[in-house]
């Protein structure tokens, strides 16, 4: 597992076939990679960023923050990541799942289309079926098979072409520009999920959120008491090299999900990949904790308090509240809690790396807070 979470920091080409064009599948990751020759078999690539310029002849498993298709796909497309972009065709099916996913004007769909993302704009042509999940969903393009949309907003701008029916599901009407043409049934199916069920889930989720600050903060004690160096030294990174921390946890924070994706897709790698993401989550969690006792230690700091076992509980308390208050914030608040599990990961992992050097072993010796 830490293999597999560790494959995009290597170079890609320290993984790629030495023949490309062969027919048996090529394997590539790193933290980058680009196909610049084409490929006749299968692709299977997970990377932070992946560019494809070249055809590949088999099918494309790909995994990636950034994922950019240019050459065309001789069979199916399995991609999951940050942000996708195709502007080639594939002549497969395709299944995507991204935050942001994006048909270009040259992208040609010739199989089943599924998609799954916050934003996604459909341009080009799609001759076949096609299935969209998001939050908002805009078409643009020719879409010659029956299309079926379930999204919060829905917008058919001037240039799209809807020859089938269009099914669709949202909270709102969908918005259709005047010289859109849908030359099949335009059809508003039943929400998946309606209002009555939204604000039941709300309110079970406020109910939760003491339970959950009651559980992260168990978890915390239990921490600091079996492991005070872990911890100790942990925060000692992250007050020393804020930057450093954020920069290597964010890296990890979009990484690792797409290699855990790219295994579960494989079929063969589903108990690895559901392994790593487990481990990523306990990790993210940890982190969060991280930050939570180097808020708490700056409370200490600013109110001239000894760090006594109580008062230690008693700041990390505060904290972890602070923290859940600031993550509670419209907009502002899912990226700060983003930057809190990201800040402290990456502290975890180089107070981790960071345990070979002297200076580490100095930490080691110096005070005892936050540690039991």
């Amino acid at each position: 597992m830490l293999a597999a979470a560790f494959l995009t920091l290597t170079p890609a080409w320290a993984y790629a076939a030495e023949d490309d064009s062969s027919a048996d599948p090529v394997y590539m990751t790193g933290a980058e990679v680009r196909i610049d020759r084409p490929v006749e078999g299968d692709l299977i690539a997970a990377a932070g960023r992946i560019n494809i310029d070249q055809p590949i002849g088999g099918d494309a498993v790909l995994g990636a923050g950034s994922l950019e298709i240019h050459g065309a796909v001789g069979e199916d497309l399995r991609a999951a990541g940050g942000i996708v972009t195709v502007a080639s065709s594939v002549h497969g099916d395709a299944m995507i799942a991204a935050g942001r996913i994006t048909l270009s004007r040259n992208a040609e769909m010739h199989g089943h289309v599924w998609l799954a993302g916050s934003t996604v704009t459909i341009d080009g042509r799609s001759r076949a079926s096609m299935k969209v999940y998001g939050r908002d969903v805009a078409l643009l393009g020719d879409l010659y098979g029956p299309v079926d949309i379930s999204a919060e907003r829905i917008e058919v701008r001037g240039s799209a072409r809807v020859y089938g029916d269009l099914v669709y599901s949202s909270r709102t009407e969908i918005s259709i520009d005047p010289g859109a043409k849908i030359f099949g049934t335009l059809t508003r199916a039943p929400g998946k999920l309606e209002v009555g069920e939204r604000r039941m889930g709300i309110a079970g989720l406020k109910l939760l959120r003491p339970l959950l600050l009651v559980a992260l903060f168990s978890a915390g004690v239990l921490m600091s008491a079996l492991f005070p160096a872990f911890t100790r030294n942990s925060v000692r990174i992250l007050t020393a090299a804020p930057v450093k921390s954020l920069g290597l946890g964010s890296a990890l924070f979009f990484s690792v999900p797409p290699v855990a994706i790219l295994l579960i897709i494989t079929i063969i790698g589903i108990p690895v990949g559901l392994a790593l993401a487990a481990v990523h989550a306990v990790a993210l969690a940890v982190g969060y904790l991280i930050v939570g006792f180097f808020i708490a230690q700056k409370l200490a700091q600013l109110l001239h308090r000894q760090p006594a076992y109580g008062w230690q509980l008693a700041f990390l308390a505060a904290a972890l509240v602070l923290l859940a208050l600031a993550a509670s914030i419209p907009y502002a608040g899912p990226l700060a809690l983003v930057v809190a599990m990201a800040a402290g990961l990456g502290a975890m992992v180089l107070q981790a790396f960071s345990g070979y050097s002297g200076r580490a072993r100095g930490a080691r010796n110096s005070d005892a807070w936050p540690g039991a």
